[in-house]
């Protein structure tokens, strides 16, 4: 009974849940502007015709994604006035009768917000071309300089960590808060999407060979025969075949060759008599 009176009685007008789908809505504007997806730009095309004569070295490396544009309520109002416009217009061509319908401020305020947004676009497309991050000296100079292209960009890898975080902890450990349920809600949905967090191994429910053997981990000085592999060869996401071709090989290098462990391990019990020249 208790649960039936601390319901109460009906209201005059009946609580429809306006409040609750005003909230709902605006928690999930708010979800969609953070977990928006970013622009993630390409890799730039070799310059044609460039033959590297001007002393300068262009960088054609893809920027990090980052956020130009997301939802808003100003472009939810836009959505439904040309959907009232395509209905006003389907009854109008039926009843012979013409309904103007002119260009609002808020239309062209739009606008201009677009092209600022394209014009940010296209001046941080030029300073990508400028800059590589992974350079020594450059991520200090692009601090003092334009501290808002990096930073924005780490914003956004916090977003998708955050976003992976959350929605892993709720697939795992089950919906404990009404933020958890609707955050769900909105995922299953296919209103929100965002990135997931995997290993490319993956052993299952099945015991792999070898697993309990202390050779199945890599540590210390491992030495790979193919050759030595060079800074970020595993970065921007590459294919194990890209990341094997980004290495120096041994030969002459220092101490190149006969490094494999039972190669070392000969070696320190030759005499000078077996000792090889």
């Amino acid at each position: 009974m208790s649960l039936y009176s601390n319901a109460g009685s009906q209201g005059q007008p009946p609580d429809t849940g306006k409040n609750m789908a005003a909230g709902l809505v605006g928690d999930e504007m708010a979800y969609s502007q953070r977990y928006a997806p970013p622009t993630t730009p390409a890799a730039e095309a070799k310059i044609e015709g460039f033959a590297g004569d001007t002393g300068i070295a262009y960088n054609t490396r893809a920027a990090q994604p980052v956020k130009y544009s997301v939802p808003s309520y100003q472009k939810e109002r836009m959505k439904a006035r040309e959907e009232v416009r395509d209905a006003i217009g389907e009854l109008a061509e039926r009843k012979n009768v013409l309904r103007t319908d002119p260009i609002s401020d808020e239309e062209v305020s739009y606008l201009m917000t677009m092209k600022e947004q394209a014009e940010l676009a296209d001046f941080d497309r030029y300073v990508n071309s400028l800059i590589d991050p992974r350079k020594p000296g450059n991520l200090k100079w692009l601090m003092e300089v334009y501290p808002q292209y990096v930073n924005r960009r780490i914003q956004q890898v916090h977003t998708d960590y955050e976003f992976a975080l959350r929605n892993q902890m709720i697939d795992n450990w089950g919906i404990n808060t009404f933020d958890d349920l609707h955050f769900k809600y909105l995922v299953d949905q296919g209103k929100l999407e965002g990135p997931k967090l995997q290993r490319d191994k993956k052993y299952g429910d099945k015991y792999a060979p070898g697993l309990l053997s202390p050779f199945a981990f890599k540590f210390g000085n491992q030495f790979h025969k193919d050759g030595l592999k060079l800074p970020y060869a595993t970065a921007d996401q590459r294919t194990r075949e890209q990341a094997d071709k980004l290495s120096f090989k041994h030969d002459n290098a220092p101490l190149g060759m006969n490094r494999e462990a039972k190669e070392l391990a000969t070696s320190m019990y030759k005499t000078d008599k077996n000792r090889e020249p």
